[in-house]
């Protein structure tokens, strides 16, 4: 193998892998400290360059699809009584204990009553215009079912809290085993000590999977925290949120179907006279064929070394670009699916011999 001066393309692949940007700047700057890429301010979270050999290790990682980590924002907290109640529900009311940003192992109710009034109470000191904004901010941390154990998974969580906030923002983690896969509710406070408030945007929360997967590896679990796209998937994934309001309200009698929508824009495009895509739709193409064309141009790279461990990582890059999905979003994939079905139903309607001779119009003289 080709040790540092080896022949990655390494503009190609930081690109692949930049992460998502966007979102509004935060009230006074979102604070998020990401390992060695700093505080993060408001603006873009920009990616840190990895060596040869970091680039080799991650591209590795990510053709042998490793398991991916996730770091979700589930919820926000609003006053004592809201904080309190949702302490509540990740100590299982008293069940299980949890952690402080002290170090503290909290069993008793009564306290986690207190540290909700406390942080509610920073809150509002430090509210000076009264704005109606939230007391803490929830987090749930964890990895595909059977692929961690819980105490290690618990245990590179309490590593990322340490690494984020410190002693600048309050913190209450716990861990839960009762469900198909284990995960860690972590819980901070909004208001941090110097003034700045935790308020992470998207590019944020990619970094934060990024400390995550490192802490996750440094325990000896493969994890990594790579953008869908970077993996070949166009098609955006159902928000959690949105699964739920659609439970909520067919329980009511009337139902918000998520996947209704997609369907009508496919039957409008599937009977659209002339083609016609949406921006989105040819960003996406533009984009993947850019992230396609790096790990193709590594695995030309790799197999000219003539190394036996360069090319077998070729071969695995190739077998990766092969099974990658189609480079289509959900609406494109739908009314290609009726566009086939309709002119397959036009073909059964045709007779044997083709369509036959025209039949006369009707004379419309006997209608008078």
């Amino acid at each position: 193998m080709v040790e540092e001066e080896g022949i990655l393309p390494l503009p190609s692949l930081m690109e692949a892998w930049r992460p998502p940007t966007g979102g509004k700047r935060t009230l006074r700057g979102a604070y998020v400290r990401i390992g060695r890429g700093g505080p993060g301010g408001g603006g873009q979270a920009r990616p840190v360059p990895l060596s040869q050999a970091e680039a080799r290790a991650k591209l590795e990682r990510i053709v042998r699809k490793a398991p991916e980590v996730m770091v979700k924002v589930s919820g926000k907290q609003y006053g004592a009584h809201h904080l309190s109640e949702h302490f509540g529900y990740v100590a299982r009311h008293g069940k299980l204990a949890v952690r402080s940003s002290e170090g503290e192992i909290i069993e008793d109710p009564k306290r986690l009553k207190e540290i909700a009034r406390d942080w509610a109470m920073l809150d509002e000191a430090m509210n000076e215009h009264g704005r109606d904004r939230p007391t803490s901010l929830s987090l749930v941390l964890s990895m595909p079912g059977g692929s961690t154990d819980p105490e290690t998974l618990q245990d590179a969580a309490h590593a990322f809290a340490r690494i984020l906030f410190e002693d600048n923002h309050a913190y209450i983690l716990a861990l839960h085993t009762d469900t198909d896969h284990p995960h860690v509710h972590l819980t901070v406070a909004t208001e941090g000590a110097d003034g700045t408030r935790f308020n992470p945007r998207k590019a944020h929360l990619h970094h934060m999977r990024e400390t995550f997967a490192h802490e996750l590896r440094a325990r000896g679990i493969a994890a990594e925290a790579t953008p869908r796209r970077a993996r070949g998937h166009v098609q955006k994934r159902v928000r959690s949120a949105a699964l739920h309001l659609d439970a909520r309200i067919g329980q009511v009698g009337r139902r918000l179907n998520m996947d209704e929508l997609n369907v009508l824009r496919a039957r409008a495009f599937a009977h659209a006279r002339d083609e016609e895509r949406r921006p989105q739709d040819v960003m996406a193409l533009v984009r993947q064929k850019q992230i396609r064309g790096a790990y193709a141009e590594a695995a030309v790279a790799l197999a000219r070394t003539g190394e036996a461990d360069d090319q077998a990582l070729s071969d695995e890059i190739a077998g990766f670009l092969a099974a990658m999905p189609p480079a289509v979003s959900r609406r494109l994939a739908l009314a290609r699916e009726m566009i086939k079905e309709r002119q397959a139903t036009q073909l059964a309607r045709e007779p044997e011999g083709g369509a036959g001779p025209e039949r006369p119009p009707p004379d419309r003289g006997r209608e008078r």
